[in-house]
């Protein structure tokens, strides 16, 4: 079973949800109540999609936008150049995957038990 929310840890599940939820199975149409501790949350295919797209896009786009600034004269500083932008696409696909690796771990590792809460 799963369920779409855009709450970062536990504790914000239970203040927009409460602390227990009940999710319908797709499959077998069967109610199933959750407490918050209960559920996981895995990565965003979302989030995936979008750094794979800067990733694929962003590297040769760098190419067409830098190769005009050296086309007729060399210089021994033009495969820095070009190293750094290519970086940029890199560097943008792995913040967004980080980001989500520490959404994932902050939620999946913060239990709501034990807690008093006043939802």
């Amino acid at each position: 079973m799963q369920y779409t929310t855009n709450a970062y840890t536990r504790v914000e599940f239970a203040i927009q949800e409460g602390e227990s939820k009940k999710i319908n199975c797709e499959k077998c149409g069967a109610d199933s109540e959750f407490s918050v501790d209960e559920l996981y949350t895995k990565p965003s295919k979302i989030a995936q999609i979008g750094a794979g797209l800067i990733f694929l896009i962003g590297t040769p786009l760098m190419f067409f936008l830098i190769n005009p600034v050296f086309t007729g004269t060399q210089s021994h500083y033009s495969i820095y150049f070009v190293g750094g932008f290519l970086l940029v696409p890199v560097v943008a696909y792995a913040i967004i995957n980080k980001q989500d690796q520490t959404r994932v771990s902050d939620f999946n590792r913060r239990k709501l038990k034990g807690r008093t809460h006043h939802i």
